[in-house]
């Protein structure tokens, strides 16, 4: 059967290169607004959501915020990039629209799955081997058909303010990553680092959509 990893506690991390060019501003980065799907956090069956806070303790609002300053500092998009800074050029209020990273049974797997188990009681209890015919759709996993799927998606906005609080420009990334897999090339372990990759593209889409908004309006 496939096998699904444990993870301790997922965290959003940010993979960019360094900016093409420094804004010589300071930017305060407002605490992130989670308004992703419930859903997105679910946990589905026989299978695993990044995201489920009861499970992984994922703060999502925070770790998003956190990651994206700590890119913005590092990769020096901005001068300085922080939650408190002094006397700051920029605000940016962000928004977390979708962020989700899930490892699942794809529906043939999970049917064939409830078919095996339902087989295996009724043939417990009447020993007819009749029943055993409901097996033969778990065995074709074994064939190397796909049976489970992994899927990353980020959509973030983020708002660009003056100091005085007037709305420059509105900007927004988005990335999605999906594939396939038999049983033989268990993919759930690498939904954490497509998720994160989900997340870098759509930071990088926002990063240049800065940029070029910099070099148009001269900031």
């Amino acid at each position: 059967m496939s096998y699904i990893p444990h993870i301790p506690k997922y965290t959003p991390r940010i993979s960019l290169d360094i900016s093409p060019r420094t804004i010589n501003k300071s930017a305060q980065i407002a605490l992130f607004e989670d308004v992703s799907p419930e859903e997105d956090k679910k946990t589905p069956f026989m299978g695993l959501s990044v995201t489920d806070y009861e499970l992984w303790g994922c703060e999502l609002d925070l770790e998003v915020t956190n990651a994206v300053i700590a890119d913005f500092s590092a990769n020096r998009l901005f001068k300085e990039a922080g939650r408190k800074v002094e006397n700051p050029d920029f605000i940016i209020k962000g928004e977390i629209k979708k962020f989700c990273g899930k490892y699942q049974l794809n529906t043939f797997a999970k049917a064939s799955s409830m078919m095996l188990l339902a087989g295996a009681i009724v043939l417990a209890a009447t020993r007819d081997p009749m029943v055993s015919v409901t097996f033969l759709p778990a065995l074709a996993w074994y064939s190397g058909i796909p049976i489970s799927t992994n899927a990353a998606e980020a959509v973030i906005e983020m708002r660009l303010y003056d100091n005085k609080n007037n709305l420059i420009n509105t900007y927004t990334g988005k990335s999605i990553d999906f594939i396939s897999a038999s049983v033989y090339k268990n993919k759930a372990s690498q939904v954490v680092a497509m998720t994160n990759r989900a997340f870098s593209k759509a930071i990088m889409q926002i990063r240049d959509q800065i940029l070029a908004d910099a070099a148009r309006l001269g900031f």
